[in-house]
């Protein structure tokens, strides 16, 4: 579970700014809520609302950069990392960028600090609690001018010289240790267990132009299972979808060759290329799903293919219907895509990042998915981005603590704030949410004036 995320010198992001899951005082218990084993309450679930180009999708991009600094390490010296700090500055480049990740694996709690820049990893430093007292995993040091990295790792962690002195070999100074120890042959069980809830918690991010659908249709390749969980919660979006029907890779479809015109078909993606056996995760499918989309697999009738897959309609005579997905709604297809990885968030213990969740949803639509996650999951979180302003309409369902404002100064950098920070004076208890932000007095509105254009 995350604890928090403290984030400076990132995209619009100058001063620090944090994502905080920590359930505030003198809130009632409901299902947002999971308790951690040292008694702290942590949040299922928050909301960041704001402006466009307010730097709410920043927050989410922060933690997509941060998993893969910790996951997918440089290939070589030369890379740089990628993404550019604040930069409405003199020497932008030069200014330190400093993430700090709090987290519980196994009932332990986690502090994970890092500062670096666009060509290196400057610092880092990793501390646990069995107690009270924090006890640190290790901290490395990087020499920028020499380009080498130095790990100490603490003095209650028992590392075999041969193993830690090749771990520190194989850090580049453009890579973190837990990026390195993913490619590194050697046994640290520390950093072994971290290793592999980092790459199982992490999923990912989705954005609202993320065509989720091969996603789901792989992970029913995976369990079928699954399906039936599928069928049900379609029925839920369009009550005459009755099943869904998913084909093997090798049946595939035409696809209009209007609707990918933008696409040069100049390389073809199998399905073996990008599903090797056993090993499709939600980050996986992400990619692939963006790879067909660019390279289709095969070309029907001048256009390209995709997977075929059914949705079957019981209609008004009693008879029903196959309906390809080509031919359904975008909400329909939408709705189909993240039933996977809903599925994954309640059946398993994952972050799940989702920038304007409402893309081609109805609200009540949006609010019933958000409903299914927090009574059906235990151990899953989700941090979402949205404009849909109905979901402040019911203060039964929305928390303060998990509703969070992004707000651009007038110097151009982005302020984070939560609904749980504003004292009665501006937030009476009993207060209205919506009528709060409508009228301005929580910020994170659009300042558009009047609507008359002038020469």
């Amino acid at each position: 579970m995350i604890h928090y995320l403290k984030i400076r010198n990132f995209g619009p992001v100058k001063d620090d700014v944090e994502i905080n899951f920590e359930v505030a005082e003198n809130m009632e218990e409901d299902a947002y809520e999971i308790l951690m084993p040292d008694g702290r309450k942590l949040l299922k679930l928050a909301y960041i609302y704001g402006a466009n180009a307010s730097g709410k999708t920043t927050i989410l991009k922060a933690v997509e950069f941060l998993r893969k600094l910790l996951l997918r390490p440089a290939e070589n010296k030369a890379s740089e990392l990628n993404f550019d700090p604040f930069l409405f500055c003199e020497g932008a480049y030069d200014i330190p960028s400093y993430f700090e990740l709090a987290f519980y694996v196994e009932g332990l709690r986690y502090i994970y600090s890092i500062h670096f820049t666009k060509q290196s990893i400057l610092n880092e430093k990793l501390i646990f609690y069995q107690s009270a007292k924090p006890t640190e995993l290790f901290s490395r040091e990087t020499d920028v001018d020499k380009r080498l990295a130095k790990i100490q790792f603490g003095s209650k962690i028992k590392i075999p010289a041969r193993e830690r002195d090749l771990l520190e070999s194989n850090t580049l100074h453009n890579n973190t240790v837990f990026g390195a120890y993913a490619r590194t042959n050697v046994d640290i069980p520390e950093l072994e267990d971290l290793n592999k809830w980092f790459s199982m918690y992490l999923l990912g991010m989705v954005t609202s132009a993320h065509n989720l659908t091969e996603v789901t249709a792989s992970l029913i390749d995976k369990n079928p299972n699954i399906n039936d969980w599928i069928n049900e919660f379609l029925n839920k979006a369009d009550s005459q979808i009755s099943k869904v029907m998913v084909a093997e890779w090798n049946d595939q479809v035409g696809v209009p060759l209007e609707e990918f015109y933008q696409y040069e078909l100049k390389n073809k993606v199998t399905p073996k290329e990008i599903y090797p056996q056993g090993s499709f995760s939600m980050n996986t499918g992400l990619k692939a799903t963006a790879a067909l989309q660019q390279a289709p697999q095969h070309r029907y009738y001048g256009g390209p293919s995709e997977r075929r897959i059914d949705f079957v309609h019981h209609v008004g005579d009693g008879k029903n219907y196959p309906l390809s997905i080509q031919k359904e709604s975008s909400g329909t297809k939408r709705y189909f895509g993240l039933g996977g990885p809903l599925y994954e968030l309640i059946h398993g213990s994952h972050l799940l990042c989702i920038d304007e969740l409402e893309t081609s949803l109805h609200p009540d639509l949006m609010k019933y998915f958000l409903q299914v996650f927090l009574m059906n999951s235990e151990r899953s979180q989700m941090l979402i981005t949205t404009h849909n302003l109905s979901l402040m309409e019911d203060q039964d369902f929305i928390r303060r603590d998990a509703l969070w404002f992004s707000e651009k100064g007038i110097d151009g950098s982005v302020s984070l704030f939560s609904a749980a920070d504003f004292d009665t004076t501006t937030l009476r208890k009993d207060a209205s949410l919506i009528n709060a932000y409508k009228t301005g007095r929580l910020g994170a509105k659009p300042n558009l004036g009047s609507p008359y254009l002038t020469e």
